[in-house]
């Protein structure tokens, strides 16, 4: 309340001099009748009104303005897509379909194409302030690390990210069926999650559009890190049936306002289980079935720091 108060003052203070001017100014030149015309009583109005304005916009303080600016910047809406799966499977409609609904909600949109999705730009993602973040990722579950891996575009190497790969938070995979000779990459664990990536999620909405997307140890990963509410696959899923069913989540959740539970309960009931691995997309935690997008952003002014 105190911040409000502050920017208004300048903006008050202009107001009132305002006023006072056009008392002053404009009254008593129109009442002096006898000794001028009434087009010259026009013309010292405008021009005393004129010089009363520029010194009271004098008065507003530069840091005043600046201080409104940022603000409002601070709290424009950001969303992202993150596209990996369009090395091997792109579809340009979705994203064109998504891109549009969300900036006719509000949204500044990001997109990353397959090529753009690092190691690096995971570990930047929580320092963007994105509200929601959708994953069109690949994604597998490594039994032997027990962590869900989300695909990079980066062919593997283990001479990179040396010291994380011995941390089980970057490690090699391969998008499933495997032939012999497919490439490898560098993959991303939840525990990459939890202590690589750089900044906090600031309750954000996280749609993990990838298989097995809501593995337990990557969705409490993300709402460690911040984000309030996770959104995912119970098994594999096809691109185009992940497709179809965030965009129908999208638009209930977004357009119509519905909360988490809701929107995903008429997604299902618009699209149905994935048809051949069967896979149901649900949402983590369980209180975050009340989430609705107004009340994702009850907090963005504030983002919290953490320390590692």
């Amino acid at each position: 309340m105190a911040n409000k108060i502050e920017l208004l003052t300048p903006w008050i203070t202009l107001s009132v001099l305002v006023l006072l001017g056009f008392g002053m100014i404009v009254v008593p030149t129109f009442g002096n009748r006898s000794t001028l015309s009434w087009k010259k009583q026009i013309r010292i109005a405008a021009a005393g009104f004129g010089c009363l304005l520029l010194l009271a916009l004098s008065f507003i303080p530069h840091s005043s303005v600046s201080s409104t600016l940022a603000v409002r910047q601070k709290h424009r809406l950001k969303a992202v897509i993150v596209d990996h799966l369009s090395i091997n499977w792109p579809n340009p409609d979705f994203v064109e379909k998504c891109t549009a609904l969300l900036r006719k909600a509000g949204y500044d949109v990001d997109y990353y194409k397959g090529e753009e999705v690092t190691v690096e730009l995971y570990r930047h993602l929580p320092s963007h302030g994105y509200k929601l973040i959708i994953l069109r990722t690949h994604s597998t579950y490594i039994p032997q690390y027990r962590s869900l891996a989300m695909f990079t575009s980066e062919p593997y190497s283990k001479h990179r990210y040396v010291y994380e790969q011995l941390r089980n938070r970057v490690a090699s995979g391969f998008i499933e069926p495997y032939r012999k000779g497919d490439p490898r990459y560098l993959v991303v664990t939840d525990k990459f999650v939890r202590y690589s990536m750089e900044g906090t999620f600031n309750d954000s909405i996280i749609v993990m559009m990838g298989c097995r997307g809501i593995k337990k140890c990557n969705a409490t990963a993300f709402i460690g890190k911040g984000a309030i509410a996770y959104v995912g696959w119970n098994g594999s899923v096809s691109a185009y049936h992940t497709d179809r069913a965030t965009l129908h989540f999208l638009e209930h959740f977004v357009t119509e306002k519905q909360t988490v539970a809701q929107a995903v309960s008429q997604t299902m009931s618009d699209v149905g289980r994935e048809p051949e691995h069967n896979a149901t997309l649900l949402w983590w935690p369980i209180r975050a079935g009340g989430v609705t997008l107004a009340s994702s952003m009850n907090h963005m002014a504030h983002v919290p720091s953490q320390t590692r």
